[in-house]
């Protein structure tokens, strides 16, 4: 008699039990592949409260928090972090929604619910795993936003500097002694990259390239790295931190 893979494989696979008191405390996770020869290690048990522990600080662990970490964050914001989205172990599988409530529903490979997070778990397991403050008010958390911002373009500032002054091939060690400066003044104008914009940029960096004696070529190809550049800095700083999108 054949057997599918599916079922030939879960005769190796560790089922998880939900206890209010695990008997055994054991240092074992849901997701480690047992030892095939120990029969006991083939039923895993653990509290519910371990395992929306274990879930969510995975969750934590591949997410970028640096923005919740400097501005607060509120409840629902943190309840609704990882969107929609289905995260798939060797032995779980954890469905994350946010409609019409943020929820968490985590299930075994044979479909057995194991538990559900409301949006109160999720939000306060989140801020635990990842350090998240509360929100401020709302003026004091646009000072937070504006101080951040000010750090965040000033080493941006200094990675073009230098991205630029690559493209350019200004060998000046000082960075008033070189030609760079006038370039980046440009490329740090207000809305110079925006898509109705980007072409007068383009064409006025090409003009300047030209002024210094570039050929036409030459220029425009240096006018495009130094744009594209700029997309890839602003797309890290205000796409992130404003949610600006940057094409």
């Amino acid at each position: 008699m054949k057997h599918s893979d599916h079922h030939q494989a879960s005769l190796f696979t560790p089922t998880t039990t939900i206890v209010e008191t695990a008997a055994n405390p054991s240092t074992e996770h849901p997701d480690q592949t047992p030892n095939d020869s120990d029969a006991s290690s083939l039923n895993i048990e653990i509290t519910r409260e371990e395992l929306a522990s274990l879930i969510i600080e995975g969750m934590v662990q591949d997410h970028r928090w640096e923005k919740e970490r400097a501005l607060g964050a509120t409840d629902e914001e943190l309840a609704t972090a990882f969107g929609v989205c289905w995260v798939h172990s060797h032995t779980l599988d954890v469905h994350f929604d946010v409609d019409p409530v943020p929820t968490a529903r985590c299930t075994n490979h044979t479909g057995q619910e194991l538990l559900t997070l409301d949006a109160a778990e999720i939000a306060s397991l989140v801020r635990t795993f990842a350090e998240i403050p509360q929100a401020p008010d709302p003026d004091e958390r646009e000072r937070l936003l504006n101080q951040q911002l000010q750090r965040e373009r000033l080493a941006a500032r200094n990675e073009m500097f230098s991205a630029v002054q690559g493209i350019l091939g200004d060998k000046a060690r000082k960075k008033e002694q070189g030609f760079t400066q006038q370039f980046i003044n440009l490329l740090f104008t207000e809305n110079c990259l925006e898509e109705k914009n980007e072409g007068q940029t383009l064409e006025t960096i090409t003009a300047m390239l030209i002024q210094r004696q570039w050929t036409t070529a030459k220029a425009m190809k240096a006018a495009l790295q130094m744009v594209e550049r700029a997309h890839l800095t602003w797309r890290s700083v205000e796409g992130y931190w404003l949610n600006r999108k940057y094409y």
